[in-house]
């Protein structure tokens, strides 16, 4: 995003009681950050501190703060599988004594896995693979667009307490028509 986008979107936050994460990814905005770009491991701790250090001070700025950080995107998908990845941004959410947003699955459950205090979440509008991991994007079927399957996958993700929150996609229509439903119910 940029400077000003994002300080609309920590007003908004707050004037909403929402907790503001930092989603930092990859220098890709052709791509919307959702393609894997090769860094070392020195270039994805500047990459993140550059856009926490950003936030955090937009944040600051207004009188909140950071609750968490979570990678978008491929980012996110390279911290699960590579653990040059993983170690890069694990260093950042040391430095900022931020909680790591991961994919929940059952080595992640905690701290002692990833050295840092971890918040596990799953995807209610995304299908997963039979290794418990997300489709990648430019598979087909990779993203739910029926509200009523994001509806079911969401309410069996909320029953097996396996996770502690759960991922609703803003771009995708049927998944915030889902998530309001969902707030509908409660």
């Amino acid at each position: 995003s940029n400077p000003d986008h994002m300080a609309e979107t920590v007003r908004l936050a707050i004037s909403h009681g929402v907790k503001l994460s930092a989603h930092p990814s990859y220098f890709d905005l052709e791509n919307f950050g959702r393609v894997s770009v090769p860094h070392s491991s020195e270039e994805i701790v500047d990459l993140l501190e550059t856009q926490v250090s950003l936030l955090g001070n937009i944040c600051f700025d207004q009188g909140a703060s950071l609750f968490a950080i979570k990678p978008h995107g491929a980012l996110y998908h390279d911290m699960m599988q590579q653990r040059v990845v993983r170690e890069a941004i694990v260093s950042v959410a040391r430095k900022y004594q931020l909680p790591l947003i991961v994919q929940a699955m059952p080595e992640n459950t905690g701290e002692i896995h990833w050295g840092v205090p971890v918040i596990t979440e799953s995807f209610a509008d995304r299908a997963y693979g039979s290794d418990g991991m997300l489709i990648p994007r430019s598979k087909p079927g990779s993203l739910h667009l029926d509200k009523a399957l994001i509806l079911r996958q969401a309410r069996q993700l909320i029953n097996d307490h396996s996770t502690d929150t759960l991922c609703f996609h803003g771009d995708n229509p049927a998944s915030v028509a889902a998530l309001k439903c969902l707030y509908a119910q409660d």
